[in-house]
């Protein structure tokens, strides 16, 4: 009797340019996940590509973005791999797809085959490196694809590369989720910085203050030795007092997941430049994913008492980096504070607390200006417990003409609310200074804030009203020139018309009205508002919201520069600009009536990262003076009038230029648009060589047509003829004569 043993296909490395690699498995995309690793090919193209196991060819791609040039390969195994950007097929694959192109009369083509038609070996060559499709540069997409065709992290699944260089943690966010949740007394997003200790483990700089449900999020990265680059960790781990209470493991990931990949990041922190930091908790309303290794959600809501907290963030090495710190479950807690003693030189406060009556034992306390802003941290000279109170002196010069925020700490090292002492006699009043109103929508519920230009003494109070009722909320002062709401629920704000904010100081009082008129958007249900002039509207659809979100559109005076176009209508900022939305809405604006007629005109959105005002796909109802479009994220929006054409920059060969034959073996064509853009997709070229269509190759980063020749180009007198078209419909074209010796 024989035993035979079996082992695992060891794979081949899936090029030859190198095993470095600028991007890895689960990376944030802004609209997607990175679903594999981009293999970097020493900035050039043309490296060979192996098949990785034994199989077949089972599909080929070409298109103008995504993948570009594509091969996806069945393995023995059940696996799916994919080569992505490449440059070009093995010779038969490549005759192939010229033959498919010329067939369905396109350049892009997706084609199937079976079993027994492209059997590969591994180790064989399928193809060769490039940069098509929506690449930044030269690399290689290896992608790995389970049999239901989720993607696997390939650094997990058979090539992983030696690794020894632990992940990186930066700073970790305390995210407040429900009425009167408290990070050390401030009911906003709090970020923490880390501290790496000479053990190596990340320390929290201080004992936190927590009260009601808030959930954490972790800025983090990995590192490779030898790259510049920064990676997506492979897990994190989330304990409370040693319980494993949450965890994120990006192995795999389907693709029907990856339009939900906004909720796993806290998308406010993101789209304020604050930096990305992903999630240790889900949101009820948020889908479950595959990420997500436990069935709780992570949000934490702790007992009086201190709580041990660690978060481990591991690589697919293994490598582990580890953060630790103490939270402090607590309750309200607020003071009072007088005024006991000043001399020429120092003043001495008594603070008392009248609510968590826990003996005060110490405190921190900062100088702001009269116009509201942060001055100094003031150095307490002495410090004198007298029974439960506290009595702090410091230097009388350090508060001249400033008001200061005294934070108390309890005997247990829970804060107190901020409390404001003013040593500046304002000559403003409540009657002088001009409030302003910022509304925040938190993942938790609705702020709103009061910002006055200067201090003056007084309290403030906020009202919502309509045509007929109103309802008064009360407000925190949280600066000396900043009142706070408490956390609302956006239902509030169903058929409210006008905020108004009261000032009052003794005898003294003011009001000033806000015009706002939000809408309330609803899952399974269909929201329309207009914006104060009408003229700019927004429509919820029943899949837009994930739960019930307040939304309200604002006219921007002061906003980035319209570089290029005709800009024809005001501005619009639809708000909350940092809320996530979990599908499309539909926006509409009105024209005026002097541009009836005008052609050209698309509604344009300012992408923040990029700086630029980006063209929308818009659809114009002449009778009524509407230009409509989809978005999926709230944004500002404009309307901008296109009618320049494309450009055509430079080509090769050139108009005019005499070569040899067997020297010209590709057409590159560099094409711009600076105003609405030139779409990656067939309509936008039309490219004929000696009255033959070709079809070419376009690589929307670069902006540049490619057309590879098989056979060196006839002799004699050539004529190309390109026409190149922007997203409104401008037409670009351009002959080039050039001969052949």
């Amino acid at each position: 009797m024989f035993l035979a043993t079996y082992h695992a296909q060891e794979p081949h490395w899936p090029t030859d340019a190198g095993k470095s690699y600028s991007s890895n498995f689960g990376e944030y995309r802004d609209d997607h996940f990175h679903m594999g690793l981009d293999i970097r090919t020493k900035g050039t193209i043309g490296h060979k590509v192996y098949a990785v196991e034994n199989g077949f060819i089972s599909r080929i791609v070409t298109n103008y973005s995504g993948y570009g040039k594509a091969i996806y390969h069945k393995t023995i195994s059940g696996k799916t791999i994919v080569y992505a950007h490449l440059e070009k097929f093995s010779p038969i694959m490549e005759r192939v797809v010229k033959l498919q192109q010329a067939k369905n009369k396109k350049y892009s083509i997706s084609t199937n085959f079976g079993s027994n038609e492209f059997r590969v070996k591994k180790g064989e060559v399928i193809g060769y490196t490039g940069e098509t499709g929506y690449a930044f540069g030269p690399n290689l997409h290896f992608e790995i694809r389970d049999k239901s065709d989720a993607a696997l992290d390939p650094l997990n699944n058979g090539y992983l590369i030696s690794d020894k260089v632990t992940p990186i943690m930066n700073k970790v966010a305390l995210v407040p989720l429900s009425r009167g949740a408290l990070i050390n007394s401030s009911p906003l997003v709090q970020t923490i910085p880390l501290f790496r200790d000479k053990n190596g483990i990340y320390l929290f700089a201080d004992t936190i203050s927590v009260m009601g449900d808030f959930g954490l999020a972790i800025q983090a990265i990995d590192k490779k030795e030898g790259s510049k680059y920064k990676y997506q960790f492979h897990k994190a781990e989330l304990f409370v007092d040693n319980k494993y209470v949450f965890s994120l493991n990006y192995n795999r990931i389907p693709y029907d997941q990856t339009n939900n990949v906004r909720t796993l990041v806290q998308y406010e922190l993101k789209k304020q430049n604050l930096g990305e930091y992903q999630k240790l908790y889900r949101l009820p309303e948020h889908p479950k994913m595959s990420v997500h290794q436990v069935e709780e959600t992570g949000i934490l809501s702790l007992s009086p008492g201190y709580h041990k907290i660690e978060i481990k963030i591991i690589d697919a090495a293994g490598n582990e980096a580890i953060a630790r710190g103490v939270f402090l479950g607590t309750f309200p807690m607020s003071i009072n504070v007088k005024e006991v003693s000043r001399n020429d030189k120092i003043i001495t406060l008594e603070m008392s607390p009248i609510r968590g009556g826990l003996a005060i034992r110490d405190a921190i306390t900062y100088s702001f200006t009269p116009f509201g802003f942060p001055d100094n941290k003031i150095n307490n000279i002495h410090t004198q417990k007298v029974g439960k109170n506290l009595h702090i002196s410091f230097p009388i010069e350090e508060a001249k003409d400033r008001i200061l925020q005294i934070l108390a700490i309890n005997q247990i090292g829970a804060i107190a609310t901020p409390y404001h002492w003013s040593n500046y006699n304002s000559l403003k009043t409540v009657l002088e200074v001009n409030p302003k109103l910022d509304i925040m929508h938190t993942e938790g519920g609705i702020f709103f804030q009061i910002e006055m230009d200067q201090y003056a003494p007084g309290k403030a109070k906020l009202k919502l009203s309509n045509d007929n009722v109103f309802k008064s909320y009360p407000v925190t002062q949280i600066q000396p020139t900043v009142f706070l709401s408490d956390m609302l629920s956006p239902k509030i704000l169903n058929d409210i018309k006008y905020v108004d904010v009261s000032l009052t100081n003794g005898d003294l009082s003011r009001e000033t009205r806000f015009n706002f008129i939000p809408g309330l958007a609803e899952p399974k249900m269909k929201t329309v508002i207009l914006s104060r002039d009408k003229n700019c509207s927004i429509q919820t659809l029943s899949s837009t919201v994930y739960s019930p979100t307040a939304f309200w559109i604002e006219k921007v005076d002061k906003h980035a520069p319209v570089k290029n176009g005709y800009h024809l209508s005001p501005v619009y900022q639809l708000q909350p600009f940092d809320r996530v939305l979990k599908d499309e809405y539909l926006v509409g604006m009105r024209y005026n009536n002097r541009l009836s007629g005008y052609t050209n005109m698309g509604i344009y959105y300012y992408d923040e990262k990029n700086e630029t005002w980006e063209y929308v796909a818009t659809k114009n109802n002449p009778e009524r003076n509407i230009l409509t479009a989809s978005l999926d994220q709230f944004h500002a929006i404009t309307i901008i009038q296109d009618l320049k054409p494309p450009i055509i920059l430079n080509t090769y060969p050139a108009h005019d230029g005499t070569y040899k034959s067997e020297d010209i073996k590709h057409i590159l064509i560099d094409v711009d648009d600076a105003t609405s853009g030139i779409e990656p997709n067939e309509k936008s070229f039309s490219i004929k060589l000696d009255g033959k269509k070709l079809y070419f190759a376009y690589q929307p980063v670069k902006k540049q047509l490619s057309y590879h020749f098989e056979r060196p180009i006839s002799l004699g007198d050539h004529e190309l003829i390109i026409n190149v078209f922007d997203k409104v419909g401008n037409k670009k074209q351009k002959k080039i004569l050039f001969r052949c010796n």
